[in-house]
């Protein structure tokens, strides 16, 4: 269209850069388009469409302050197609950027799909900004061209045993854990197993079922006799309102519940009501973050702009794909050009504080510097419960289940 920037690099990773204008900055016109592949329909779409929201401040944002590339101000602009949830479908719609010149790409939510865009991202010498897909998995690969703001997978459910073991009187010496069988939540559940060992805590069972399955009964009913202390739950939002819903019916009456992704999502404590309550969850990111940028200031800064834009408070999916958009924005800025080999060369040597946190990646892409937080359902609202330097309630143990 009219106006956008051009972006174009050969197919090949190790290929230079040119364009019929701007040649040295990648940029003609006076907008820099960046490409999202998002679940805005499917199984994903609740956190998809969290994921679009995120990009869509960042953008606000930028364009308000205003963004120099090549010693001109350019706005920034995000072309969005629908993946549908589906991997297979988020690989081709990569593609399809790299067809129109997109080489500059913004992550889709969830593991599998963010695996499947890196491929071909890797293959056309785009660059990608991972902001939802956290499974290590996807970065053992030898992928040169993909980069994770957010901490991994392995992270999420230890944070809440390393949480609950610094927090709680008295402690737990036994848990269970229940895991859907997608990369990531496997993923996470072996990190929680080896945290909970060095702990020393008794891992009484670990059960897996199907990914996206609303009816975990089973599961609940091999757990429920070994009454364990706490019951770790490694999941998405569906799973995670059926463990908590079909513990209450089963009788399943640990200390507490503790699970990935779920109680961070709005729909977590809406959907369960009363039974919500202290529910532990790891996030991402929290607003009581200490975490500051010159874009979106605090993280209370960004708490703030989000309500304005959407009238509610962010959760991470949101302010994850916003950090991964102002990863780009930092890049671009240091390296003065939207050319892709230019911008992968500044993305990879990031080292810059955040209202997300650290963004810096290690040599395979991953961002192993920034820590988890763990919130807690108190009276139907998110709070910060650790570390202890961000919380902003004290940690309810043990939790009345029955």
């Amino acid at each position: 269209m009219a106006g956008s920037v051009l972006l174009t690099a050969c197919a090949n990773s190790g290929g230079s850069s040119s364009s019929s204008s701007g040649a040295s900055t990648g940029v003609s016109g006076d907008t820099v388009t960046l490409g999202a592949a998002v679940s805005l329909t499917g199984a994903l779409a609740r956190e998809g469409i969290l994921t679009r929201e995120g990009y869509d401040l960042c953008t606000d944002v930028v364009n308000a302050k205003g963004l120099q590339i090549g010693g001109k101000k350019v706005k920034l602009a995000i072309t969005y197609q629908d993946d549908k949830s589906a991997p297979d479908t988020a690989g081709q719609l990569i593609d399809q950027f790299n067809d129109k010149g997109n080489k500059l790409i913004l992550g889709p939510y969830g593991s599998a799909t963010t695996e499947a865009a890196a491929a071909v991202v890797e293959r056309n010498g785009q660059v990608m900004v991972d902001s939802s897909g956290a499974d290590d998995k996807i970065f053992t690969k030898g992928y040169k061209r993909t980069f994770a703001v957010l901490s991994p997978a392995s992270k999420y459910l230890s944070a809440i045993v390393t949480a609950v073991n610094d927090l709680a009187t008295p402690k737990p010496k036994t848990v269970a854990i229940l895991s859907a069988d997608d990369g990531f939540s496997k993923t996470a559940a072996d990190g929680a197993k080896t945290e909970a060992g060095k702990v020393g805590w008794n891992v009484v069972a670990t059960n897996y079922f199907p990914s996206r399955a609303t009816d975990v009964s089973s599961s609940l009913t091999q757990i429920r006799g070994l009454k364990p202390d706490l019951v770790l739950g490694s999941v998405h939002l569906e799973e995670g309102i059926a463990i908590i819903r079909q513990s209450r019916e089963l009788g399943v009456t640990p200390m507490a519940f503790g699970e990935t992704v779920a109680p961070p999502t709005p729909d977590f404590a809406s959907t369960l009501g009363p039974q919500a309550e202290g529910v532990l969850g790891s996030s991402q990111w929290t607003k009581e973050g200490k975490g500051k940028d010159e874009w979106f200031g605090t993280a209370a800064d960004y708490n703030a702009s989000f309500q304005q834009k959407f009238g509610r408070e962010p959760e991470y999916h949101a302010a994850e794909a916003t950090a991964a958009c102002f990863a780009f924005v930092e890049a671009m800025t240091k390296a003065n050009s939207a050319d892709p080999n230019k911008v992968l060369d500044a993305v990879a040597a990031l080292d810059t504080d955040s209202f997300f946190g650290q963004i810096k990646f290690n040599q395979t892409g991953l961002n192993i510097y920034k820590p988890m937080a763990v919130i807690q359902i108190q009276q139907g609202q998110q709070v910060a419960v650790w570390p202890k330097t961000d919380k902003t309630s004290a940690m309810r143990w043990p939790v009345a289940t029955s």
